[in-house]
């Protein structure tokens, strides 16, 4: 057994809580290095004050391998702070006779007429003390804080622990909409002129930052027919503010929407629009940088060094002009962009009050957060606490690239833009990662992600950031619908980038802001297809299932499971016939046939299966009060811990 991969931390990553009564703890070990993880827990004052009538046993739990990368497994076992007391009068009827009425102060028996009103009752632990218990084919090890153990830890102070109380402080709710919904990103600019009134130069690429089309408010409101029909549950908007480009990431006026796109009432109609058919709306928030345009900037300018808002950016020296090189501090070493100081206080009251602004004027679903990690994790904070005190559904979404976890503790994101997902797919159809690579990536972030948090990531393939999909992979179309049913099936709630629904050619920024084609005949079969796949993702499997990866030999296929639903996805990721008979008979829900036991080169199909067929786990596996029966290590029953 190799006892130095085996990793558990006491945070919010390897024990947290995930629901009410419902506390997650994880163990990684060396892949295919231990066989058996148990997961022993008991009361800790009831093991220190040794309560008497009050079982102080210890309880064990199998926990199930939930995950697997080339280097590691994780287990993972969802632990109930709630104990069913039973049996408490015939222990404590067993002790007195043992004791024979000696050594027992007064005080105690009415200690004891007190412990015997607990009969029957819920008992919710204050500080859970845990450890574990590992078993290969040879050894057998216990590891509690921090430390191995050849024999069974009796002490407290050789258990990890998890403090009941500490644990629901930091526990958080991610909006219930937003789990595994389909968020349609529009970059307002270039997706729908009004009435359809398109401009000559809408559908040229490349166009410069400057270049303005015809794009507005009204022309989305209109469309959203189009956008019923396609399936999505939410939209987000690129920034929509006054600003100096096309792209409106250099905001002049954080409370004045760009007159381009429309006025105030018309974005209002939209919103109400919007709702009235079940749709979200997500604005974009520029908080890392502003325009030079900017009132704050250009009194920074004016007045130098005797400016008052001298603090609300990062100046080097005084004097200064707007260069490059710059003496400020500017978004990628951009002078048009300076950086505002989210840490000076007024600056701050600034930007909290326009967070405000649109939640409560326009009554807007959330926000997604440009540049999220440039910007103090203390400012994002109290923007949460001012976000979900006006709407506590509202969705607030990050851009972060990188590893996004300090960020989805619960005091600052629901969701961020998953780029390692995008990554991963992308490196997997253009042959930079090999099917065990990408599978390592997904296992990792399900083993290590916050379940909390699971299904709200998202995921996405393209961005106004970055090149589109289908120039990505080439222009190959088969691998572009690869690409989208990877978006659709997998773990997460899907960002589809307008336009990619339609496979809309584009390489980098730009080229990937090329107007919106909506003419019905263009790319029709690939817009019928994602279609499919956007109803497939609302089936509960794929919207809150798990993921357990089922072969990674030969081909890549997994399933997702969901209670009584299971669906196995298989990919065919060469140019040749791929022969799986073993699952002949089943439905393709692709393609709405009998699937005849062969997947065409560089093809996929979703295929409806029963729950016996292949070996998943479920984290929403569902348990009788009998069948979660925990037992002392002697197999006294008295005690049982609550279903999870």
């Amino acid at each position: 057994m190799e006892l130095s991969s085996i990793y558990h931390v006491m945070d919010e990553t390897f024990a947290y809580k995930v629901d009410e009564h419902k506390y997650v703890i994880r163990l990684m070990t060396k892949k295919n290095d231990v066989k058996k993880v148990q997961v022993a827990y008991l009361e800790k004052y009831f093991r220190e004050k040794n309560l008497i009538g009050v079982p102080s046993t210890t309880f064990y739990l199998d926990m199930k391998k939930v995950a697997s990368t080339k280097e590691n497994d994780y287990f993972e076992a969802i632990v109930s702070d709630q104990i069913l007391i039973k049996g408490v009068e015939e222990k404590i009827n067993e002790f007195l006779k043992s004791m024979d009425g000696k050594n027992i102060p007064p005080f105690a028996y009415k200690i004891i007429e007190d412990v015997k009103k607990m009969e029957g009752k819920l008992l919710t632990m204050l500080s859970l003390s845990y450890y574990f218990i590992l078993e290969d084919d040879n050894n057998k090890k216990y590891y509690g804080n921090y430390k191995f153990f050849e024999e069974e830890p009796t002490e407290v102070l050789d258990m990890f622990n998890l403090v009941i109380y500490q644990a629901d402080s930091s526990y958080f709710k991610t909006p219930s909409w937003s789990k595994g919904a389909v968020i349609y990103q529009i970059f307002p600019e270039r997706f729908a002129p009004t009435n359809d009134n398109y401009s000559s130069s809408w559908f040229d690429a490349p166009m410069d930052a400057r270049t303005r089309t015809n794009g507005t408010i009204k022309g989305i409101k209109q469309k959203i027919p189009y956008l019923k029909e396609l399936g999505i549950d939410a939209i987000y908007l690129t920034p929509i503010f006054l600003a100096n480009s096309s792209h409106r990431y250099d905001t002049i006026d954080y409370k004045m929407i760009d007159p381009l796109l429309g006025s105030e009432e018309e974005f209002k109609e939209l919103v109400e629009e919007l709702h009235r058919n079940d749709i979200k709306i997500i604005l974009d928030l520029v908080f890392n940088h502003s325009s030079t345009t900017f009132f704050a900037f250009q009194d920074l300018l004016k007045n130098q060094e005797k400016s008052i808002y001298k603090d609300w950016y990062f100046i080097d020296e005084f004097p200064f002009e707007m260069k490059m090189p710059s003496s400020y501090m500017g978004f990628s070493f951009s002078p048009w962009m300076p950086k505002l100081n989210t840490s000076n206080t007024e600056c701050r009251k600034y930007l909290f009050d326009v967070s405000r602004y649109y939640l409560e004027k326009f009554n807007i679903d959330g926000y997604r957060l440009d540049v999220a990690n440039e910007v103090t994790h203390d400012f994002w904070k109290e923007f949460r606490k001012l976000c979900k005190k006006i709407n506590p559904d509202s969705l607030i979404m990050g851009e972060i690239w990188f590893d996004s976890r300090t960020y989805l503790r619960g005091d600052e994101f629901d969701s961020v833009m998953n780029y390692t997902y995008f990554d991963a797919i992308r490196g997997l159809l253009n042959k930079r990662f090999s099917v065990d690579e990408f599978v390592s990536i997904i296992e990792r972030e399900r083993g290590e992600e916050s379940l909390t948090y699971y299904h709200n990531s998202n995921l996405l393939v393209g961005s106004h950031d970055t090149d589109r999909i289908y120039y990505a992979l080439n222009k190959n179309k088969d691998k572009y619908l690869q690409a989208m049913t990877l978006l659709f099936t997998l773990p997460g709630s899907p960002l589809l980038y307008y336009g990619d629904e339609k496979m809309m050619d584009g390489g980098n920024d730009p080229d990937c802001r090329r107007g919106m084609i909506f003419d019905e005949n263009y790319n029709k079969e690939e817009f019928e297809l994602v279609k499919k796949l956007i109803k497939i993702k609302h089936m509960k499997e794929f919207k809150y299932g798990d993921i357990s990866f089922v072969e990674t030999s030969k081909y890549l296929s997994y399933v997702r499971t969901y209670e009584e639903e299971e669906t196995l996805v298989i990919y065919n990721l060469e140019e040749k016939e791929l022969l799986i008979e073993k699952y002949k008979g089943y439905m393709d829900l692709l393609t709405d046939t009998t699937f005849e036991g062969n997947i065409k080169g560089l093809a996929v199909c979703d295929l409806q299966i029963g729950l016996k067929d292949v070996p998943h786990f479920s984290i929403t596996e569902k348990m009788n009060l009998v069948d979660f029966l925990v037992t002392n290590k002697k197999g006294d029953t008295y005690v049982k811990c609550l279903p999870v």
